[in-house]
């Protein structure tokens, strides 16, 4: 009883030690019983057990007493050593079988341990031979533990044992609440410093912020979320700590106490010992990722240079160079995944290889249309279509390049739109680059008019061409030119075409053409329609505008001639 009370109180002192690292000290307080300690499963003592050993403990109340190793007859070890500590039990709880009867009688095949008229076991010379001790050795220390099991067994379930675990119960709860509460006072006025803190340094550095002082900023917010995560391990290590203590105090949940210390100890001793052989792989995976920075600094600074225009090669184009670089370091990249992919914790773990195979597959079947834009996009770079910055028509869309990457191709439109448009689509349609044209000489831009029959095809020409070079941004050299692309049945279709070397002024030129076109033309007195019928147009005011009327015109009267000799003779007489 007086060694008892000593043993619960250092296991109460545990809780107020360092939360989660107590584990080795609580694991090692053992009763001294006599019997061997309880020592944490490991993965290869179950098959030393199956193989070698093939022994059970006899466990009462969480504490081992001995281990058996002989079948005697059907009844297993296992099942040999549940019937021991049942008759143990049994005695402990008569209180008119004191210890001090339990007596060791040998025989030729065995060794019997005994009180009065209850046999407890018999030490079999397998047993023995097991165990690496002689028969008389182990009986003697079998029946020894057997004494101190009973003793052990009455004085903790006495109603006083009771009481003590009760009460240290109580204090082992109120001390957990009383630090899980300061703990949290503590948090939370030091985390309120903290934002505080942050948050003037935010308003101090407002406007002025280095990068240095972002990546400051960052890592702040970074350690609180660490900070986060280290305090919810800590209360889960206080309340581990907290359980296993009350869990040994009571006789019935004890062995449940070992078993979770057991737990504890191996998965940390496993993941100690993980870290430990990983430490290779580590070394390795750290060689190639540096090996990997060095060949990809060593790219950037090739092709830095040939974009540039400082190193050169045939054929070779300076616009390749960021993109080839791009490509070239994602290559490296993927064989960097390739080699290190092996030294990566659970690489080969079959739920590993699982769920890659499956994210694969998503990949594959949701990805196929941004794939296909991807190679596209690698393709239209080395073709040269078009660079960032060309006015350009793709499909039914006019503006310039503002962006091109390796999946779209960003286009404003002279309205101020920004059109996207997948690179796919751009491969599988027409692209008209109006700016590469426009360096070399002038890109045409042309328009068409429709004249009637009655104007003289050599009088049009000569207005077409004069709009032409009336107009801003049109090029005298090369000159305009007027192209007849159809004669049709009432009238002739005339096609002005004029360089420019400034196409992002589209829009703007196009209207001031079609402006001076209809200046022109109204004052030569040649009027823009396409007649169907001209019969009818006797009686009709002239279609040109007012102030390109001669002086005094009014609209003729609507008459029905005659002959053409009475159409001659009267114009005759009108002379």
């Amino acid at each position: 009883m007086v060694d008892w009370i000593p043993q619960q109180l250092l296991r109460l002192a545990l809780l107020l030690s360092t939360f989660g690292f107590c584990w080795p000290v609580l694991a090692q307080q053992q009763p001294s019983t006599g019997s061997p300690p309880v020592v944490a499963p490991t993965e290869e003592e179950p098959e030393v057990a199956a193989n070698e050993k093939a022994g059970a403990d006899v466990i009462i109340d969480g504490r081992t007493i001995l281990t058996v190793y002989q079948a005697i007859g059907a009844t297993t070890p296992q099942e040999r050593a549940e019937r021991i500590a049942q008759r143990i039990t049994a005695v402990a709880e008569d209180a008119t079988i004191l210890p001090e009867s339990v007596s060791v009688h040998p025989d030729n095949e065995w060794t019997e341990i005994s009180s009065g008229s209850v046999v407890f076991m018999a030490v079999t010379d397998l047993d023995a031979k097991m165990a690496g001790k002689s028969r008389k050795q182990l009986a003697s220390e079998a029946a020894g533990n057997i004494r101190q099991a009973l003793v052990n067994y009455r004085r903790d379930h006495s109603w006083n044992a009771t009481l003590r675990a009760m009460i240290y119960t109580l204090v082992a709860t109120v001390i957990v609440v009383a630090l899980a509460w300061g703990f949290r006072k503590l948090r939370l006025a030091g985390q309120s410093r903290f934002i505080t803190w942050i948050e003037t340094r935010k308003k101090d550095t407002e406007g002025k912020k280095t990068a240095l002082q972002v990546a400051v900023n960052y890592a702040l917010s970074l350690a609180m979320a660490v900070g986060t995560v280290i305090r919810w391990l800590l209360l889960i290590a206080l309340f581990q700590v907290y359980a296993t203590v009350v869990l040994s105090f009571y006789p019935g949940s004890r062995y449940i106490s070992h078993a979770i210390n057991g737990w504890i100890l191996a998965a940390l001793t496993g993941l100690g010992q993980s870290a430990l052989e990983y430490i290779p792989n580590l070394v390795v995976i750290a060689v190639v990722a540096a090996v990997a920075s060095q060949v990809i600094r060593l790219i950037s600074m090739i092709f830095g240079e040939i974009r540039k225009g400082n190193l050169g090669f045939p054929g070779f184009y300076p616009e390749w160079a960021e993109p080839t670089s791009r490509l070239i370091r994602m290559l490296v990249l993927v064989l960097v995944v390739i080699i290190v992919f092996p030294y990566l914790p659970g690489s080969k773990s079959p739920a590993f290889q699982g769920v890659s195979i499956f994210v694969g597959v998503l990949l594959s079947l949701g990805s196929s249309s941004a794939v296909a834009n991807a190679i596209a996009g690698i393709i239209l770079t080395y073709m040269r279509s078009f660079v960032v910055g060309d006015w350009v028509r793709i499909g039914e869309t006019i503006g310039e390049v503002v962006e091109k990457n390796m999946l779209v191709t960003r286009i404003v439109t002279p309205k101020r739109e920004i059109i996207t448009i997948p690179n796919a689509t751009v491969m599988n349609g027409s692209v008209m680059n109006y700016t590469r044209e426009a360096k070399n000489g002038g890109v045409i831009f042309h328009t068409t008019v429709t004249i009637g029959y009655d104007a003289p095809w050599n009088t049009v020409h000569q207005l077409l061409i004069a709009a032409a070079n009336a107009t801003e941004h049109i090029l005298h050299t090369p000159a305009p030119f007027v192209l007849q692309t159809a004669l049709n049945d009432f009238y002739v279709s005339y096609e002005l075409n004029a360089y420019t070397d400034i196409p992002t002024n589209m829009q703007f030129i196009y209207s001031d053409l079609h402006q001076n076109i209809q200046d022109r033309f109204n004052e030569a007195g040649v009027e823009i329609c396409s007649p169907h019928f001209s019969s009818l147009r006797d009686g009709n005011t002239i279609a040109i505008p007012e102030q390109y009327r001669p002086q005094g015109y009014t609209a003729p009267a609507f008459r029905v001639n005659g002959s053409r000799m009475e159409e001659q003779q009267t114009a005759d007489k009108s002379r």
